[in-house]
């Protein structure tokens, strides 16, 4: 028998449509439909294997093969009815790795494991003026990197909750990292949207980048939260919009600074001492030095009682955005230097003449 199939195949993320005009037996159709049916077990109704069975093996005419417009027409009825499904069902039983805990009096989002219920994450947001966010428990169903928002404004790293209402980083007047609104930005911990959660960027892109679709959110006044101890950062409202301090980018004006001392020497001594934290700069907008330093992780040693090249990696974390640099620096440890041995010359005997004089 001659027909078309629309075959349907499931990686970890998404799904994905592939279109075949082949010759199948009945037996080969009858497997074919059965596998396809386990893939969509648990997801859909009768009524909707029925029409997937009609749209992926519709028997051909008696006469003629199927008209090019019915099977375009089975195809996009095929594919509306998956993005029904694909965008409105989630696995929620793999999503349930966190769960997140939203208190719109406070202001705070907790993110806990949901076997354990340990806290993984504290955070500040804003949620909706006058509890205008939604109570009750909801599951997300979808991610966006950037996302167009009421009033003209779009919103970073943003994860749906339910229908209009998202958790998302403080507003952008445009889809560019530089034009945050700083005043809104100043407004986190506060009551300050309109309906949805915002969040800092760092705080965002956790979220978009840990949870998983179908991942539970439990929003509510009841549940006492635990602040994060990241403080809370401001910017200057100087400019109607900059950065996001918290944002990773490599563009970031306010990610701390690491370099290496001019007066450090990248050719080090042999035998001498060595210590990375006494050879390099650090700087930031918020975090003092010490704090700089004392977040440093180190990776890479300098034996410098061997000759060598060396590379050592150094890590730098600011405290108030949660914002890492990490930099290479390479040294070389000189050979060890050529000992010098003075001859000793053998005492002289005296003459008798010498010997008599004395």
């Amino acid at each position: 028998m001659q027909i078309y199939k629309l075959l349907l195949y499931k990686n970890e993320k998404n799904y994905i449509i592939k279109m075949e005009f082949c010759v199948i037996t009945r037996k080969c159709l009858k497997n074919a439909y059965s596998k396809m049916y386990v893939t969509f077990a648990g997801e859909c109704q009768n009524d909707f294997s029925r029409m997937l069975q009609d749209a992926i093996f519709q028997k051909r005419e008696r006469r003629g093969k199927m008209k090019k417009k019915r099977m375009l027409l089975l195809a996009a009825m095929f594919v509306f009815t998956f993005a029904f499904i694909r965008f409105n069902t989630v696995d929620v039983q793999a999503a349930s790795k966190y769960t997140i805990y939203v208190n719109r009096r406070t202001n705070l989002v907790n993110v806990t494991n949901s076997k354990t219920g340990k806290l993984v994450k504290a955070m500040y947001c804003s949620t909706g003026k006058n509890y205008r966010t939604i109570r009750g428990t909801y599951n997300t169903t979808a991610k966006y990197k950037w996302r167009p928002l009421i009033h003209g404004v779009y919103g970073q790293y943003s994860t749906r909750i339910h229908g209009a209402y998202l958790f998302h980083s403080v507003p952008y007047y445009s889809i560019n990292k530089s034009q945050v609104s700083t005043k809104e930005y100043n407004k986190l911990g506060q009551q300050a949207s309109a309906g949805c959660i915002r969040l800092a960027v760092t705080d965002a892109k956790w979220i978009y980048d840990h949870c998983r679709l179908g991942t539970k959110v439990v929003i509510g006044e009841g549940r006492t939260l635990k602040k994060p101890t990241r403080p809370k950062v401001r910017v200057s409202t100087k400019k109607r919009a900059g950065w996001d301090p918290t944002d990773p980018d490599s563009r970031n004006p306010y990610r701390p600074k690491l370099t290496l001392k001019k007066k450090a020497a990248k050719t080090i001594a042999y035998g001498s001492a060595f210590n990375i934290k006494n050879m390099v700069n650090v700087s930031s907008s918020y975090a003092s030095s010490d704090a700089l330093l004392k977040s440093m992780k180190v990776k890479g040693k300098v034996n410098t009682k061997k000759a060598g090249t060396y590379k050592v990696q150094c890590t730098i974390t600011d405290p108030y955005t949660a914002v890492s640099v990490t930099k290479t620096f390479t040294f070389k440890v000189g050979k060890k230097p050529k000992q010098t041995t003075t001859e000793k010359k053998a005492p002289t005997e005296l003459t008798t003449e010498e010997k008599t004089a004395e």
